[in-house]
């Protein structure tokens, strides 16, 4: 089976697990563990992009919480049952059913201090859930449990030990490969890369979580965020940080690539960064399908960032040359508005810079018409981008 099956089978697994664990935990039938894996198989849908899995979990967790509620203490003694309560708190649910797997007095197999540890963090109280969980080896533990509890340790550490939390990550991501912990623990990474500066393993792991995730519900917002990061510490002019740049989009999918790319570009103009605008539009334009709605978006980017240069005739051209053969009739629709918009943009400079003053002044009038020209151009952005959002629902 190749991998686009495979995700699409997947894809079909999840949307046929929600009716039946959502029925499972309201007629009370099955075992509490049986109720939580099938919680944690939609969280693992949520990871690989299933917005239906995601928006199903807060009702099937109430209903397995009801379920916890009136079960019977002796039900705790199966194993799998105890550590489904851990994996169900872990995993967002109420912290009382760990309480009352403790009020149960029945042997369990699980590590006491392990229970109070868990319990003690989701109360709030860090330190002493540091201490009681500092000694756990979330190796030992049995794979249902042992990646959620290594991604709470680490939350324990990042603040004071953000090197060990980064390690605990690490293990967290291992002992639960493909799972919505790993994609978690991938993020938590790069966030602590990010705050100690450490660049090349900041974007090294960003590149990662692209490829093992990209279709994940939190991937847009990620992918936001790593282009205005892009977009805050790159300098254009600087050769070896725009080549440095290039190798890390060049190691994404062509389909990553261009979503970065295209979103790196908006952003750059939006800080009145024309040219790292430009290589991002230029990129995105080269990633995109030919004839794609992408590539006229990259191109309608890559026009505006031209426009507001002194490439301004350049990005015209851009806009005029837009292939809207492959395109519907609304998209290249949108080609004619942004043509327009950039006449609008194009004629107030023409006339400012017709009106300019002798030499003294001619330096700050230049200036000041530039910003005006960017102004107008992220004017320009929103206006367009908003068109295409229209266009794509």
């Amino acid at each position: 089976m190749n991998c686009s099956c495979l995700r699409i089978a997947l894809a079909v697994m999840g949307l046929l697990l929600i009716p039946w664990a959502s029925a499972r935990a309201q007629s009370g039938a099955g075992e509490p563990f049986e109720l939580v894996r099938a919680l944690q198989s939609l969280q693992d849908q949520v990871a690989r992009g299933n917005a239906r899995a995601h928006a199903s979990q807060p009702v099937l967790m109430a209903r397995i919480a009801e379920q916890f509620a009136v079960m019977k203490p002796e039900r705790w003694k199966e194993p799998r049952n105890a550590r489904a309560a851990v994996l169900f708190v872990l995993s967002g649910g109420s912290n009382s059913v760990l309480q009352q797997l403790l009020d149960s007095r029945v042997p369990l197999e699980l590590d006491e201090k392990l229970v109070k540890g868990l319990l003690a963090y989701g109360s709030g109280h860090k330190a002493q859930a540091a201490e009681m969980l500092h000694a756990v080896d979330a190796r030992s533990l049995d794979a249902s449990i042992a990646g959620h509890v290594a991604y709470v340790q680490a939350e324990l550490a990042a603040e004071k030990e953000p090197a060990k939390a980064f390690a605990y990550l690490d293990e967290a991501r291992l002992l639960a490969p493909g799972t919505l912990i790993e994609e978690a623990a991938s993020r938590r990474q790069i966030a602590l890369a990010a705050s100690d500066s450490s660049t090349d393993r900041y974007r090294a792991l960003a590149v990662r979580y692209l490829r093992r995730f990209p279709g994940s519900i939190y991937a847009g917002g990620f992918r936001n965020q790593f282009a205005t990061d892009i977009a805050v510490n790159i300098n254009a002019s600087e050769t070896q940080q725009l080549k440095s740049l290039d190798d890390t989009l060049r190691a994404l999918s062509g389909s990553e690539r261009r979503d970065v790319c295209l979103v790196l570009a908006k952003v750059a103009l939006d800080k009145g960064k024309a040219a790292l605008a430009r290589f991002a539009a230029t990129a995105a334009v080269q990633a995109a399908e030919p004839g794609s709605p992408e590539q006229a978006r990259a191109q309608l980017l890559l026009a505006v960032a031209l426009v507001v240069t002194e490439d301004l005739e350049k990005g015209v051209e851009t806009l005029a040359g837009i292939e809207r053969a492959s395109l519907g009739d609304v998209e290249a629709s949108l080609v004619d508005a942004a043509l327009a918009v950039a006449e609008q943009i194009r004629r107030p400079v023409a006339e400012q810079v017709s009106a300019l003053q002798p030499p003294d002044v001619e330096g700050q009038r230049t200036a000041d018409t530039g910003a005006q020209v960017m102004t107008r151009a992220q004017e320009a952005i929103a206006q367009v981008d908003q068109m295409l959002t229209g266009a794509s629902q």
